[in-house]
């Protein structure tokens, strides 16, 4: 199989993969979608819960002041009683002083039963309306839950369909190529194979070494070519205009990196896609960049010209 076939059956490949990988990140954002209605149930039960048992403590305290009041009662009802059967002022007094207290007490506890049994009524409301919320949302929730589960199924059949036709496509690929490039897709949004135009990668828009360029041209060459910046697998694309190439190299419009040796090349294409990102450009001086761009635009001449 040579470069050209696999770069074909690479960029198949690279289609199937990306709309795999557009769909396991649509099924890992599914149960979002659910997130805010699940966080407002579980606030609403919260709440619910505190009402309850702020509920329960009132039901209680009215219980207890509805005995105080009874209590209260029997001791007015139990004086008055005693009231025939006076012989002193001093009884009487005694008496008429515990009826009043009585009498005092019986009213301060009607009050304040009346109070709570306000507070009582509020939080009973409260209590109905969250109940009936609650009910609400697991209702909508378990609906939607329904629908994502179908959707999920539906997309994971759709995955699995996928992978059928990459291992059928990806046939006789090394698994460390389609690793690199499946690992390059996730990392760069879909693209792991690009062109290069004239001298430059399509997909980081640096300038490659023209021998360099030469290899990848190259149709009888069996091997395949990473970027050294950005770790994507290269394939040689004619433009219309490639002029534009070595006016923008010989403005500086580009960037001029390219590699010194062969062993900074290989280094390049084993370095982690997440770390090549941040590989900074060497610098050098103005002068050795200028004898650089003019070296690689007369390289290129030369092969235009060939």
């Amino acid at each position: 199989m040579t470069t050209m076939e696999m770069l074909e059956r690479l960029k198949k490949y690279q289609e199937l993969l990306s709309e795999r990988v557009a769909l396991e990140e649509e099924i890992a954002t599914l149960p979002k979608t659910l997130e805010t209605q699940n966080e407002m149930l579980s606030r609403i039960k919260k709440s619910f819960m505190e009402k309850d048992e702020e509920f329960k403590r009132v039901e209680e305290k009215v219980h207890e002041l509805r005995q105080a009041l009874q209590e209260a009662e029997m001791t007015r009802e139990h004086a008055e009683q005693q009231m025939d059967g006076i012989t002193t002022q001093r009884e009487y007094e005694a008496i008429n002083k515990e009826i009043r207290d009585a009498t005092d007490k019986e009213q301060a506890l009607r009050k304040d039963i009346q109070q709570e049994e306000r507070v009582f009524s509020e939080i009973e409301e409260e209590l109905r309306k969250n109940a009936g919320t609650i009910e609400q949302l697991e209702v909508e929730i378990a609906e939607k839950t329904k629908v994502i589960d179908s959707q999920k199924s539906e997309k994971l059949q759709a995955i699995e369909q996928l992978r059928l036709q990459e291992a059928e496509v990806s046939q006789d690929i090394s698994k460390e190529i389609l690793f690199k490039l499946e690992r390059i897709i996730r990392n760069k949004k879909g693209v792991g194979v690009v062109p290069v135009h004239g001298v430059v990668c399509s997909g980081c828009h640096m300038i490659l070494p023209a021998n360099f360029v030469n290899e990848i041209r190259d149709s009888e060459s069996n091997t395949v070519h990473f970027c050294p910046y950005c770790s994507r697998i290269l394939f040689y694309e004619e433009v219309k205009d490639e002029s534009g190439f070595l006016g923008d190299i010989e403005s500086g419009a580009l960037a001029d990196l390219a590699f010194d040796t062969e062993e900074e090349e290989e280094e390049a294409e084993d370095e982690d896609v997440a770390e090549s990102e941040e590989l900074e450009k060497p610098k050098a001086s103005k002068k050795k960049a200028s004898k650089k761009k003019a070296v690689i635009a007369d390289d290129f001449l030369m092969d235009q010209e060939d």
